[in-house]
């Protein structure tokens, strides 16, 4: 439908009662998109938007970040510091994970960090890796050669 005069006069009327751009092009016979359209072209006053806004932004960085399981590796560190501060002198203990001559064990995590009596394996490491033996044939296992599937595969 071509816009005319009379199809303005009413665009404008029913725009200033407040009707809602939906309503007004159904009484128009056009779309509700040709209504908002032709009253932005015309210059009618804008229309505060229904969608209602709330006066807070919510923060969008907050909403979408991860949950962080409560690790519980302090406890170990606070029974330390108390045994050291009840004994009366105060010793304290550092560690350099630097230095060569430090021996560390089998890194291979036993356990989940968030429960109480998870650990390391902590037994002597195999050569330079940072697993002991048994580890590191779970940690390092060698992919078998496809010809080897294929051959194992029509066998079957």
């Amino acid at each position: 439908m071509p816009w005319n005069d009379d199809n303005v006069a009413q665009l404008k009327k029913f725009w200033d009662n407040g009707l809602p751009t939906a309503q007004i092009g159904r009484l128009l016979g056009v779309t509700k998109n040709a209504v908002v359209g032709k009253a932005h072209r015309i210059g009618l006053e804008r229309r505060p938007s229904p969608i209602r806004r709330t006066a807070i932004k919510p923060d969008r960085k907050k909403a979408r970040s991860p949950i962080m399981p409560t690790l519980h590796f302090e406890n170990k560190l606070t029974e330390q510091k108390e045994n050291v501060y009840n004994n009366g002198t105060f010793q304290p203990t550092s560690k350099n994970f630097f230095s060569p001559k430090l021996k560390r064990g089998c890194e291979w995590p036993e356990g989940h960090p968030d429960e109480n009596d998870f650990h390391f394996c902590e037994e002597e490491r195999f050569e330079d890796k940072p697993y002991c033996l048994k580890h590191c044939a779970k940690a390092y296992v060698i992919p078998e050669k496809e010809e080897d599937l294929k051959i194992t595969n029509r066998v079957a």
